[in-house]
């Protein structure tokens, strides 16, 4: 190794503004870019929960604290692999590929921004998509793969799923209500599932909307309705093979099977496994 290596100030810059604390890989401090890369990693996370900028400040923070050590730098200090010239791009290209496939076949977060889901789901509550087995894969609008659920017993009546609906690509979180065969009919209120009515307990009213609880398969969740809008009724029908039947919450404010249809297996995306605020 290489130990009369000095690093040049103005790469110890540009990596500090744009890969922050990969900089510090670089100038061959190890334990300062794990310090600066869980620091930065929180305050994403912190920045996604709250939609704050606190990320933002490592553009700053690391190329100063960068120019320091260049200026004080110890030429006695072993340049280790990761500081040459193709360390640093091969961690980054192996870090950012892992994430990658990790939002796009294991683990997706995203910020739901409809009211459709209430109570459930409130806008701007942060959800977690289960993916892996759902056989429709990619992230960030890039898709990989789209085909049947591989594993068609993880659909669930009366869990939360992400998919794309048939009309747009674009990430909707509904309930599903009716599997591939099932017989479904809708009055007001009332649910009815191959021959049986859906346990539905009115919980409180208010001058705007009713809350109920729901019972569907085992699983119990609220749904909300509003007093002024007439409901969506629906006649019964039988859901296709490969095909999924998907409500919102709200009722009365949710855009979803009742008015578009129904969801091919190849467009479910996961089950919703988390929801916080």
């Amino acid at each position: 190794m290489n130990i009369n290596w000095k690093p040049k100030a103005w790469i110890a810059i540009l990596l500090g503004v744009f890969l922050q604390a990969f900089t510090f890989l670089y100038l061959n401090r190890p334990k300062l870019f794990w310090l600066y890369f869980l620091l930065s990693v929180t305050a994403s996370i912190v920045d996604w929960k709250y939609q704050t900028l606190f990320s933002t400040t490592f553009s700053i923070v690391c190329p100063v604290h960068a120019i320091f050590i260049v200026k004080n730098y110890e030429h006695s200090i072993e340049r280790a692999w990761y500081s040459k010239w193709w360390g640093i791009p091969a961690i980054g290209i192996s870090f950012f590929t892992t994430v990658f496939l990790i939002r796009s076949f294991l683990y997706e977060p995203f910020l739901f921004p409809s009211v459709s889901m209430q109570p459930t789901i409130n806008p701007g509550n942060h959800i977690i998509i289960q993916k892996l087995g759902y056989g429709t894969y990619g992230t960030l609008g890039y898709p990989l793969d789209s085909k049947e659920i591989t594993s068609p017993e993880l659909m669930q009546r009366g869990k939360l799923y992400a998919f794309y609906p048939p009309h747009k690509d674009i990430t909707f979180v509904k309930r599903l209500i009716a599997l591939p065969g099932d017989t479904i009919a809708i009055r007001g209120n009332n649910i009815t599932i191959n021959g049986s009515l859906l346990t539905t307990d009115k919980l409180y009213e208010t001058d705007q909307l009713t809350v109920y609880e729901q019972q569907l398969s085992g699983i119990t969740y609220r749904i909300q309705r509003m007093n002024l809008l007439p409901s969506k009724d629906m006649n019964e029908i039988v859901v296709p093979e490969k095909s999924y039947f998907f409500m919102g919450d709200n009722r009365d404010n949710s855009l979803d099977s009742r008015y578009w249809g129904y969801v091919s297996s190849d467009r479910i995306i996961g089950e919703v496994i988390y929801v916080f605020e």
